[in-house]
């Protein structure tokens, strides 16, 4: 392997290198380790390209930075570099890329695209707000704030988006708080204090700090499309405009001592205070995320999933027209390929009705819509269904990954802590979680996000979930682990997940469910130690520390449970075959 020192060709500290280090890589494509000086660097977005990235805003092109293109055999060793990068674009992006290892950086805007403020004062229907002027620049107009985020970009606050509150002093999301304050307009008083109308100005303390979301989804932090064999080693992202680290459509990859952490220097609590940590669309092999840490991202950290579409159309046996359903996830260049394995699934009670191998995928003039040809005629009673627009989804099972989450600390975020769909194995271990949401949400649609993939191997064990977890309402927050597909008509016969496993944790609960599960079969709950926490009285409605909905085939038992709780241990609903603590029962 060719070793490049990066000083000696010109890729200065203190200088903007964004074009220097792309024509850096276009001489050197292949079989090269790059090594920096330690330093700070500057990027400017000087490059755009048509990339569709899942669960973004829709652009006709992206705005980059650092730019890799078809690159094979690289390690980029940052020497723990400092990256700033200026205004709305992306950081890093991956293009057909293979066998790539970046590390040791620390990736950040000085003019950050997400802003903090701190309650100075509570009225009747009110909060005084302070902004801080140089860590956030600012300015108020026509009742509204909008900010500085480089290259003369100002943006507005999201009207109409929740104002996540944190506790000042323990610096997670205030308890029963979540998505409650939203701003209605904003009155300077002068010294950077603003009168700030609000829904839910109840919920604020004085001393707390609001997050206020600005600018618009639209580049990823690292964006990955159709590599392979990634890694990813020692890198903190302080600041990101959209989903933190975004994978598509590739093969192996690893995420090891990747933090999503505030820099306290500048700020209070925001790292990626937009949207999620990592989120891995359409991908395959193995995914592996390792000795991470997770804190004030404004989503959930982790998200595995792949993209259900739905049948529009029969255009002839082999050939049927589908349509992406979610205005963030469409036009994909790469949903489908030759000999990939689609499943065909029936929305209203989420069955796996059939299978077939895929000849071609074309993308139709629209981005909503593309055509699919498969391999071979299609049954008659599938097609028969396909007539009746929208009835049937479409999930690609080619593109579906292995997950490994082990020994990452989950940190106070808005909503949940990992997010997982997908058929491949999955193993949660060792990881411990303080998510404001559910800790851990076992997912999959075809009718709402359309983030689709029934689990079938799952095995979460010697986790810790403190008391924090689960401690305000958002979607799917069912338990601290919640079971939660969107299955329109539920049919205990039909469970949608299968194979389950919840063993040997460490729960701390303050009479909140530790499990929900629904529409799964060949569950098992055992070994657990519950205690019971008196950190706060019991705020959800629901009851039952462990709650079944419409599954079967359920284990519970060996479970160790300390303290005085005021649910009762079970919550169940039209479930068959369930054995619990050594009996056999039904309900």
């Amino acid at each position: 392997m060719k070793h490049v020192d990066c000083l000696k060709a010109g890729i200065k500290p203190g200088c903007d290198i964004t074009e220097a280090l792309y024509r850096l890589f276009c001489e050197n494509p292949y079989d090269t380790e790059f090594i920096f000086a330690k330093g700070e660097y500057d990027f400017t977005p000087r490059f755009s390209y048509d990339y569709r990235l899942s669960n973004t805003d829709v652009l006709p092109a992206r705005k980059l930075g650092i730019w890799m293109r078809g690159m094979k055999h690289i390690r980029l060793d940052f020497s723990g570099s400092k990256l700033y990068f200026a205004g709305q674009m992306q950081a890093l992006t991956f293009d057909h890329c293979e066998d790539i290892i970046v590390k040791n950086a620390v990736i950040d805007w000085k003019k950050p695209l997400v802003a903090e403020g701190i309650v100075k004062n509570i009225g009747e229907g009110y909060v005084d707000l302070y902004v801080d002027p140089i860590a956030f620049p600012h300015r108020c107009v026509d009742g509204w704030l909008e900010f500085d985020t480089g290259n003369d970009e100002w943006y507005p606050l999201v009207r109409g988006s929740s104002s996540i509150q944190f506790d000042a002093n323990t610096r997670t999301v205030r308890r029963s708080t979540g998505d409650v304050f939203s701003a209605i307009s904003f009155a300077p008083l002068g010294n950077s204090i603003y009168r700030v109308t609000a829904n839910g100005w109840e919920s604020a303390a004085i001393g707390n700090i609001l997050v206020l979301r600005h600018n618009a989804r639209e580049h990823a932090g690292a964006f990955f499309e159709k590599c392979c064999d990634m890694t990813l080693e020692n890198i903190t992202f302080h600041s990101c405009g959209g989903l933190g680290c975004l994978a598509q459509f590739s093969h192996n990859l690893t995420f090891r001592s990747i933090n999503f952490l505030p820099n306290t220097a500048a700020r209070r609590l925001i790292s990626n205070g937009r949207d999620d940590g990592m989120h891995i669309t359409c991908c395959s092999g193995t995914v592996t995320v390792e000795n991470c840490a997770f804190m004030g991202l404004m989503d959930d950290p982790i998200n595995v999933h792949s993209c259900c579409v739905t049948v529009k159309r029969v255009v002839d046996a082999r050939t049927l027209e589908c349509h992406y359903e979610h205005e963030q996830a469409r036009g994909f260049f790469y949903w489908a390929e030759p000999g990939d394995h689609i499943a065909f699934i029936e929305r209203r009670h989420m069955s796996n009705i059939g299978s077939a191998a895929i000849a071609s995928y074309a993308l139709c003039d629209s981005m909503d819509d593309f055509l699919l040809t498969f391999e071979e005629d299609l049954p008659k009673e599938l097609l028969q269904n396909a007539e009746e627009k929208g009835k049937l989804a479409l999930d690609n099972l080619s593109h579906t990954a292995a997950f490994v989450c082990r020994n990452n600390r989950f940190g106070s975020c808005r909503a949940r802590g990992v997010l997982i769909s997908t058929p491949k194995p999955v193993r949660v271990e060792n990881n411990v979680f303080a998510s404001s949401g559910s800790a851990i949400l076992v997912a999959g649609d075809s009718n709402y996000w359309f983030e689709s993939g029934e689990c079938h191997d799952v095995e979460i064990s010697g986790n810790y979930f403190t008391d924090a977890c689960l401690s305000s309402p958002y979607q799917f927050g069912e338990g601290i682990i919640s079971i939660c597909p969107v299955v329109p008509e539920p049919v205990t016969a039909l469970p949608f997940h299968k194979n389950i496993r919840i063993h040997d944790n460490v729960f701390d609960t303050a009479d909140t469910p530790v499990l929900y599960a629904f529409s799964t079969a060949y569950l098992t709950f055992a070994h657990n130690r519950i205690f019971h926490s008196p950190a706060a009285e019991k705020w959800l409605s629901y009851d039952g520390l462990i709650r079944l909905d419409h599954c079967k085939d359920v284990t519970v038992e060996d479970n160790d449970m300390v303290g005085s709780f005021a649910l009762s241990v079970y919550d169940i609903k039209d479930c068959e075959n369930l054995y619990l603590d050594g009996k056999s029962s039904e309900a």
